[in-house]
């Protein structure tokens, strides 16, 4: 895949950023060429995402220079960035949840109507945003607020706003981790596309594929450091993993040893599910039915928009049942509320960490013991820091959650910690079910596998896992069985037994009927 140009058009000179405690980035030198797609890689803290918000203006390098087109420049603000022609695809979702899809994809130039009074001309800003969106491939009604759409429609969203802006130098933080593969293929067309009318990308990712499928040239950073910048046609994805763990890889893509399901009482039963359409973007669940053993993992997969979210949410009392039942270790269940479900000992670890797993405000400690406080008040009587703390060094221990202290801030932490103590909040409560909805999204691969690890040994201790995860491999190497859901019906109950990635990914996208026997019968 080789540069279509060697014009550089970004180049920066030895970027020195500190922090209270940590140098972020130690003296980094890079450089784009225009028309090409420049992947950043390296573990979650390696300095990957502090790099493309100094280039945007978000931080202020404490030393190094910038130099756009050959030219120095002094980039202090956002708005110093784009006028540049340089804009970021932030990894954390930026839009304003309570305007709408249009106000967001058009927020610098809002259009007026000539009269008298100042309002907006709606169909110009809808025009514009349907553009936009239709570079995606996507139907997402503009009139919609950005609040009510999913993690990923919101990460669409972003991506045809830094389009609409018209830059010459587009920088994208993990702009993948909440699409679907499907998804994932349209972007990369549109990289292409803007490739070949001269934009130039800087490309973060997590994924080592995606680096080899997209990128022309690939740069690692490690603790800050840049360790390389290679052609990616005269390297192999090994090699990048090396650079950037500093050490031989292990076992990055564990498969488990899939467990034989007795046929004893499901410890969870759920028999011709549907739920009220989803209030904007009608999604609904359509008699759904499958049960869950014991330590089995079941694994959830399916396109967006499938239903994946919606079931972990109808299992917690969030999504409104309207018929269909739910049985708990074979007695019917009544569950209205996520207090409900808790009660049952059914446990939902929702796909967006920071605005529903956690409160990023609150310590390391406070989260993990927040869905405990009280089972602790009934056996500890008044409420003891001390004890809480010994609470948390043991998670902290168990999952090796890097973490200052007990008192560190959630927000203060990197994606893959937050989530161990969103798992470590899980697990304190004490359930006989998880319900994990896209566990290693954004994660870096050292830490992912660490959570593929746990969520393993949780289902060998004897825990019931519900995987729901638009990672083909993650769902083929941890599941015993597979749930395939389209557009919030039920494709396929099967066995995860000689299950290719091919056949799966054509059960995924085609709707096929294809159902283990026996399902619970329609009664």
């Amino acid at each position: 895949m080789p540069k279509t140009n060697n014009k550089v058009v970004l180049e920066t000179k030895n970027i020195v950023k500190k922090f209270p405690g940590v140098i972020a980035l130690k003296g980094i030198d890079f450089n784009l060429y225009k028309g090409e797609v420049h992947a950043l890689v390296g573990q979650n803290g390696a300095g990957k995402s502090t790099f493309v918000k100094i280039l945007n203006g978000i931080y202020v390098a404490d030393k190094g220079e910038i130099i756009i087109n050959g030219k120095k420049v002094n980039i202090r603000k956002p708005i110093d960035a784009k006028r540049h022609g340089i804009t970021l695809v932030h990894q954390e979702v930026t839009l304003i949840p309570y305007l709408s899809v249009a106000e967001n994809i058009y927020m610098a130039k809002i259009p007026f109507t000539k009269s008298p009074f100042t309002r907006i001309n709606k169909k110009v800003l809808e025009e514009f945003s349907e553009k936009y969106l239709g570079l995606l491939g996507i139907k997402i009604d503009p009139w919609i607020k950005v609040k009510e759409l999913s993690v990923g429609e919101q990460q669409l969203v972003q991506i045809a706003r830094a389009l609409a802006e018209n830059a010459n130098i587009i920088c994208l933080d993990e702009p993948t981790s909440a699409l679907t593969p499907a998804e994932v293929e349209r972007l990369f067309q549109i990289i292409r596309d803007l490739k070949k009318s001269g934009k130039s990308i800087i490309f973060i990712t997590h994924h080592i594929d995606e680096v080899f499928r997209i990128a022309d040239r690939v740069t690692i950073l490690r603790d800050g450091e840049k360790i390389a910048t290679l052609d990616v046609n005269k390297v192999k994805p090994l090699d990048v993993v090396k650079l950037m763990l500093g050490r031989e890889p292990s076992r990055f893509y564990i498969s488990r040893e899939k467990k034989h399901i007795a046929k004893e009482t499901p410890i969870l039963m759920v028999k011709n599910l549907s739920t009220e359409p989803e209030k904007i973007r009608g999604i609904r669940l359509q008699n759904i039915s499958f049960d869950l053993y014991k330590g089995e993992i079941l694994g959830v997969v399916g396109l967006l928009g499938a239903g994946k979210t919606e079931l972990g949410k109808a299992l917690i009392g969030i999504e409104k049942i309207i018929s269909g039942e739910i049985y708990i270790e074979g007695r019917k269940a009544r569950i209205k509320s996520p207090s409900d479900a808790l009660r049952y000992g059914i446990y939902y670890l929702p796909e967006n960490r920071r605005t529903e797993g956690l409160v990023l405000l609150l310590t390391v400690r406070e989260n993990i013991i927040l869905s405990s406080i009280d089972r602790l008040a009934r056996t500890l009587g008044l409420r003891s820091i001390d004890r809480e703390k010994q609470i948390a060094i043991q998670w902290i221990k168990r999952l090796n959650i890097v973490t200052p202290s007990t008192e560190t801030r959630a927000m203060n932490l990197s994606g893959g910690n937050q989530q161990k103590v969103v798992i470590a909040k899980a697990l304190e409560s004490r359930p006989k079910i998880l319900v994990f909805d896209e566990p290693t999204m954004g994660i870096d691969i050292g830490t992912k596998v660490e959570i593929r690890k746990i969520i393993s040994e949780l289902a060998t201790q004897g825990l019931s896992v519900i995987l729901m995860s638009s990672d083909i491999d993650e769902i083929l190497a941890l599941s015993d069985r597979i749930l395939i859901l389209y557009k919030g019906r039920q494709v396929a109950l099967l066995p995860n037994k000689d299950l290719t990635r091919d056949q799966l990914m054509d059960m995924i996208s085609g709707g096929r009927q294809v159902f283990e026997t026996p399902i619970f019968p329609t009664t």
